[in-house]
C-alpha cells in the first residue's frame, strides 16, 4: 500500500446503450451488484482501459466468461465509449507486486482467467486501505486496465470528457430509427 502514487490521464469505458446515461456511467452500481476482477460483489467500482479497443476486448471477454461463449462481437455490439479523465492520488500498479516471490504469487493468482476469487479478495483489502485505483494488465491481451474504487474517490476524480458527443451520437441514432 505504501507504493500508492498519483495517476492522471485519459482512459476509456465501453458501455451498452442501455447503460449509457452520463449521470450513471461512473457510479459503479453494476459492479456493486455483480462484481468482477478486482471488485467483489458489494464494491462500487468502475473499469477503464487505456484504449477504446482495449475496453471493447474486455467487454467481449466478460460476456464470454458469463455466458460460456461470446454473446457479442465487437463489430456488431451496440456500445458507447466514454473518454474518462482520471485524477487520482492513491493508485497502485499490480506489476509492482512481482518484486517478491509472495507478491508474484498474488499477482499471478489475481490474473487467473478461470478464477476471480483471489482478485476479489484483494479488492476488499485495497478498498479498505483507501486505494483509489489498481492498474492491471488485461488478461485477454492488449492494454492495461484500471479498476477505480468509487468509495475512495471524490466527485472530481473521474470526469467524462466526451459526454456531449455521446449525447449527440445517441440523438442521431434515435432519429435514424424513428
Amino acid at each position: 500500500m505504501g507504493q500508492a502514487a498519483p495517476l492522471k490521464g485519459v482512459y476509456f469505458r465501453s458501455v451498452e446503450y442501455r447503460y449509457m446515461d452520463p449521470a450513471d456511467v461512473l457510479s459503479g452500481a453494476g459492479t456493486r451488484a455483480h462484481g468482477g476482477r478486482f471488485a467483489a460483489v458489494g464494491i462500487r467500482a468502475v473499469y477503464l482501459s487505456a484504449t477504446d479497443s482495449g475496453a471493447s476486448k474486455e467487454i467481449t471477454a466478460r460476456k464470454a466468461r458469463l455466458g460460456g461463449a461470446a454473446q457479442i462481437s465487437i463489430d456488431k455490439y451496440p456500445r458507447v465509449v466514454y473518454a474518462v479523465a482520471v485524477n487520482l492520488k492513491r493508485a497502485l500498479d499490480l506489476s509492482a507486486l512481482g518484486s517478491s516471490q509472495a507478491g508474484e504469487a498474488v499477482r499471478l493468482a489475481c490474473l487467473n482467467k478461470a478464477d476471480l476469487t483471489p482478485s476479489m479478495e484483494l479488492s476488499r483489502e485495497l478498498e479498505a486501505e483507501g486505494i483509489q485505483t489498481l492498474l492491471f494488465p488485461s488478461v485477454v491481451g492488449g492494454d492495461d486496465n484500471l479498476v477505480v474504487y468509487r468509495a475512495n474517490c471524490g466527485r472530481r476524480t473521474l470526469t467524462l470528457r466526451n459526454e456531449q458527443q455521446v449525447i449527440d451520437q445517441a440523438k442521431r441514432i434515435a432519429a435514424k430509427h424513428k
